[in-house]
């Protein structure tokens, strides 16, 4: 373990596997102690806790359903969770995404309203609910996608959910300054996983014949880029959005 987020304490948003699981797991290991957020997954948030301490980390898990109810409310409580077991919250990863495909109807309010409310406005409520917690040099980043700006078929909502994230960034960049409060975003494009070739080998096919690189990225390769926002090492970096996608929106 090295220490470069010692005796900070980092929130990550849908930890409970995927990328948020890689987060959190990396946070930890350069010294954060981890709020492994999720929602249906418990047995996954378990987990990613139990190799967390296993190595020496510290880390506990709290559950909270992002997609539905008044979020301000919900990110009240989520926070005021978070804050029974430590004092602050000095980093905050807003990861978790609902990535369902377009309904048939494209008005469907159920759908519609789950993928916006955890995509574009529970990171907005949880970021007000820090505002009195928030302190210089505190940081936050929100995962996009590059479908901001390169939406995939049968992914309009999704896609936009993530530019208005992208916008959102921004625009809290310049609010927080004030703050001390860093924010910035990181869009991924493919993340690799276990059995995509079988689950959409079409869709990899394409990727790799489009990407400079001819493969995704790995989950750790987008993690090195939220770390990085993360640290110090970022300190006058704020208001952008890093494409971590092996080149395939370039190419």
């Amino acid at each position: 373990m090295t220490n470069r987020f010692s005796n900070k304490v980092a929130l990550v948003t849908g930890a409970s596997s995927g990328l948020g699981k890689e987060i959190a797991l990396q946070l930890a290991n350069e010294g954060a102690q981890v709020v492994v957020h999720y929602n249906n997954n418990k047995k996954g948030a378990a987990e990613v806790v139990a190799q967390i301490q296993q190595k020496g980390g510290k880390a506990f898990s709290v559950q909270s359903d992002l997609s539905t109810g008044n979020l301000d409310l919900v990110a009240e409580k989520l926070v005021s969770e978070v804050l029974k077991q430590v004092s602050t919250i000095d980093y905050l990863v807003n990861n978790a995404a609902d990535q369902t495909l377009d309904p048939t109807d494209p008005m469907d309010e159920k759908v519609m309203n789950s993928i916006m409310f955890t995509n574009v406005l529970a990171p907005q409520a949880i970021v007000k609910a820090c505002l009195n917690i928030f302190k210089p040099g505190n940081a936050i980043v929100n995962i996009t996608s590059i479908e901001a700006e390169h939406p995939f078929p049968n992914h309009s909502l999704y896609a936009s959910s993530k530019a208005a994230l992208t916008r959102y960034t921004e625009l809290a960049a310049v609010e927080l300054a004030a703050l001390g409060v860093r924010c910035n975003a990181v869009a991924p494009g493919l993340v690799d996983r276990d059995g995509l070739d079988k689950s959409w080998p079409e869709g990899l096919k394409k990727w790799n014949e489009r990407s400079p690189m001819k493969r995704p990225v790995s989950a750790s390769e987008v993690t090195k880029s939220v770390l990085f926002l993360l640290s110090d090492e970022a300190s006058g970096i704020t208001g952008i959005s890093v494409s971590v996608d092996g080149g395939w929106s370039v190419a």
